[in-house]
């Protein structure tokens, strides 16, 4: 607990009210009672029309017709569970492999000897690939110093 915690709860420790204030408070909340409804059969009306419809909707036979429909025909698989493939997989294409890899783990570790060798040979036309973006910015950024 920070300092500022510990001191505000010994200040709201402190705060007290007065008994006299608490005894006024409550009789002025004990004066208060519900208002009376003058639409007292709508709403015995509307709570047992609610209780019947979940009655019928509980005891409903109609519920009970997809439970028992799979028994019906025990050896045909599609119908005991219809959606059982709805959904493809989802495809994750395959991880395709960094030709670049072996230069990109020396340039994050710090060498940037093989990478200036590559891209002194790309500038003069010597090598098929390119490198890609990244490599030939650090590249343009390190290998002017190195020899």
């Amino acid at each position: 607990m920070s300092v500022l915690e510990h001191q505000y709860r010994e200040a709201v420790a402190g705060i007290t009210s007065p008994g006299s204030l608490d005894e006024k408070i409550l009789q002025y909340a004990r004066q208060f009672k519900p208002a009376r409804s003058d639409n007292l059969w709508l709403s015995k009306a509307a709570s047992s029309g609610a209780a019947v419809a979940i009655v019928v909707l509980l005891i409903h036979p109609a519920q009970y017709l997809g439970a028992l429909t799979p028994s019906l025909h025990p050896a045909d698989a599609s119908r005991q569970r219809p959606l059982t493939n709805w959904q493809q997989e989802p495809t994750h294409p395959a991880p395709a492999v960094d030709p670049w890899f072996h230069l990109r783990s020396q340039v994050e570790a710090g060498s940037y000897v093989e990478l200036c060798h590559v891209w002194r040979r790309q500038q003069r036309g010597s090598v098929s690939e390119k490198l890609p973006r990244d490599l030939e910015s650090k590249a343009r950024k390190h290998c002017r110093l190195l020899p």
